[in-house]
């Protein structure tokens, strides 16, 4: 083998060992890249958790606005079966007279549309209840919709770079055994001229 040939062998053997380093510094990079992107979308994925869970609970709100309401519908249903039937004597002072009417449906009419008025109320605060749990509760599940995205990321991530960090440790080894044959190569280049 002529020194010439030696040489081209040498300066091609040094190529693909630059070509391999650039490739195994690449991935490296890519590797470190796509950890970075992980823990990023891991801590995005923590903080919409935590708002998710930050979120009040309107439980016991809505069952003292529900339990209010059925009190106020039961009220009126048991007005509504006693409006026809006559109340027992009251005294004068009670309900005053009006032209023309009973007295006594008068004042179980009064008492029905109070009983009326009180459910309305009643329902009015059990919708505004309703209404803003209603409004945490989408907010709470676009937080969490927002953390299971950013989780989803961050296992993407992981996974490149765990790709990355393989496709690194085979270019190594690759480099490894063509610097190990150069050097075996060159010794026995320089063992054989002597």
């Amino acid at each position: 083998m002529t020194p010439r040939y030696a040489i081209y062998g040498l300066c091609a053997l040094l190529a693909i060992l630059a070509g391999l380093s650039g490739v195994d510094s690449c991935r490296r990079s890519q590797g470190h890249g796509s950890e970075i992107q992980s823990a990023i979308h891991q801590g995005e994925a923590q903080t919409h958790a935590q708002a998710a869970e930050s979120v009040p609970d309107h439980s016991q709100a809505l069952a003292s606005a529900a339990a209010d309401s059925a009190r106020a519908w039961a009220e009126v249903r048991r007005l509504r079966k006693i409006v026809g039937t006559p109340l027992p004597a009251l005294p004068d002072s009670a309900v005053p007279p009006q032209a023309g009417g009973d007295p006594a449906v008068d004042l179980r009419t009064q008492q029905l549309l109070a009983a009326d008025r009180e459910l309305i109320d009643a329902q009015d605060r059990q919708i505004q209840a309703l209404t803003l749990a209603l409004t945490d509760e989408q907010r709470r599940s676009a937080e969490f919709r927002e953390a299971y995205e950013a989780e989803r990321k961050a296992t993407a991530a992981q996974a490149a770079a765990t790709k990355s960090w393989k496709e690194a440790v085979t270019t190594s080894r690759w480099r490894g055994r063509i610097e190990g044959f150069a050097a075996g190569v060159a010794l026995g280049y320089v063992g054989g001229r002597r």
